[in-house]
């Protein structure tokens, strides 16, 4: 008997086959499991001692390649008309865009342009290129001529031998 009064009294195996017995059951065993698995994992856990050790961090390497699209128009954030419902928005937008349209336009030409000073020192050049190239053409052209007269006096002065010889009356 001092075996049953330490034990205590203990439920009757008909109570014990009953639904809800067995599932507090259950509970009971599975939160025993459930603390068992985290006493496991708390026991396998790792620490590293990051005071002995030094991470470097990796080098990164960015590498840019250019948009096939340009994205130089920023992205408009207004209030849009949808199938000329709201008329007084379409023609604010159509001002706007017009500006838009003109800035790009003067800044291209802005870069197209040459400054004055730039002109005329190219045409300088230019200039100077085309005077040196008369100069060349007209030497090569008086030499030629020069050429040319020598070799038409000394056919000249054949050709009057020639004639003279020729022409002589008899004696």
């Amino acid at each position: 008997m001092s075996t049953a009064k330490k034990e205590g009294k203990k439920p009757s195996n008909r109570l014990l086959s009953m639904k809800f017995m067995q599932r507090s059951v259950e509970r009971e065993m599975q939160e025993q499991m459930e603390k068992e698995r985290k006493r496991i994992i708390t026991e396998a856990e790792w620490v590293l001692d990051t005071k002995e050790t030094t991470v470097s961090k990796p080098q990164i390497q960015i590498e840019c390649q250019t948009s096939y699209l340009p994205f130089i128009q920023d992205t408009v954030t207004s209030r849009n008309s949808f199938g000329q419902f709201n008329k007084d928005i379409e023609k604010i937008k159509e001002r706007e865009e017009a500006e838009q349209r003109r800035a790009r336009e003067e800044e291209a030409e802005k870069i197209n342009t040459i400054e004055d000073t730039k002109f005329s020192d190219a045409m300088e050049t230019v200039r100077s290129v085309k005077n040196k190239a008369n100069k060349r053409a007209q030497q090569d052209e008086s030499e030629t001529s020069s050429e040319e007269k020598k070799i038409k006096n000394k056919k000249s002065k054949k050709g009057k031998k020639a004639k003279k010889a020729e022409f002589m009356k008899p004696e």
